[in-house]
């Protein structure tokens, strides 16, 4: 049977990650900030691939807080073919994926869309993945990481900076990070100001998060069409580049900038949140085509969802 989706069900996607994260933030957490699995990115056990965009964040976060042993997950179809079943009681996960439909209606047409991008549109859409904690009568591999030790994470940011692909300048004077599109210009502060080698890789990695929506790289409407600070574009490009750090930093193995005033942070992000429901789920999604662009990597294929 066809399933039509209507903007009732976009928008409760949008709302339901976007409550989510806002009744985290209550708490005082912030689901992008909590550290990673030392057993690797999240990722499907039957298909191997990694969870991309805010699945990766969230999934990440479930395996921290419900302290699984790996971050790696399936679906209930997925469990019944490998001969098994979930637990009975248990919860599972519901995570994002982009469904095509086609544009029937002018007023859904990006003006600046190319002509197959003119003829359908991207919606959010969910569905449910289990940890395989959550079931029985599978045997899995048991999940192992090499470790790494500092040096070869130090030497991991150097590499991933050095292989970014149409790198803008990155320059080190004064004491303030900052981007500038009009001179695409990376400013750093000088090395001996930072509390720790990590706080200046995380935080040139925000740097060049932002440097890769230029109109020479991916052309980031938020970075290109900036509407100040505060405004919504404004939000969606601070959020893209904070999340793209935090990956970043997760592929090299070594921990985000501290925030100086948690608190504020915090409330910073309730109330963009509560002013734009697609805040989270479009940053997460800019900031996985931001890592993979600094990364210069083809975007592994995209996990589809098996119910």
């Amino acid at each position: 049977m066809k399933t039509t989706i209507t903007n009732n069900n976009v928008n409760d996607v949008y709302s339901q990650v976007t409550n989510f994260v806002l009744e985290q933030l209550e708490k005082g957490v912030i689901v992008w900030r909590q550290g990673w699995s030392g057993k690797g990115f999240p990722k499907n056990i039957i298909t191997g691939l990694p969870y991309r965009g805010w699945n990766l964040f969230y999934l990440n976060f479930i395996t921290l807080i419900k302290e699984y042993a790996t971050p790696c997950f399936l679906t209930f179809k997925q469990a019944q073919a490998k001969g098994g079943h979930i637990r009975k009681g248990e919860k599972g996960f519901r995570i994002v994926y982009w469904a095509k439909i086609e544009n029937k209606k002018e007023r859904d047409i990006d003006p600046a869309a190319t002509e197959e991008t003119r003829r359908v549109r991207l919606v959010p859409r969910q569905y449910i993945v289990f940890n395989i904690a959550q079931t029985e009568g599978i045997a899995f591999p048991e999940a192992t990481e090499p470790a790494a030790t500092a040096i070869d994470n130090l030497a991991a940011c150097d590499q991933m900076i050095a292989c970014m692909p149409n790198a803008p300048q990155i320059r080190y004077r004064g004491d303030q990070a900052w981007y500038s599109r009009a001179r695409d210009l990376v400013n750093m502060p000088e090395i001996n100001l930072f509390k720790s080698t990590e706080e200046h890789y995380s935080t040139l990695f925000h740097e060049l998060a932002h440097s890769t929506g230029h109109a020479s790289r991916l052309n980031r409407k938020e970075l290109v069409n900036s509407d100040g600070f505060g405004g919504e574009l404004y939000s969606k490009e601070e959020l893209t580049a904070e999340l793209t750090a935090g990956f970043l930093c997760a592929v090299a193995g070594i921990g985000q900038k501290t925030l100086t005033n948690s608190a504020a942070y915090i409330q910073g992000w309730l109330k963009a949140l509560k002013n734009d429901k697609t805040l989270v789920i479009k940053a997460a999604a800019q900031a996985q085509k931001a890592a993979d662009y600094i990364l210069n990597r083809v975007p592994e294929e995209v996990e589809t969802p098996v119910y």
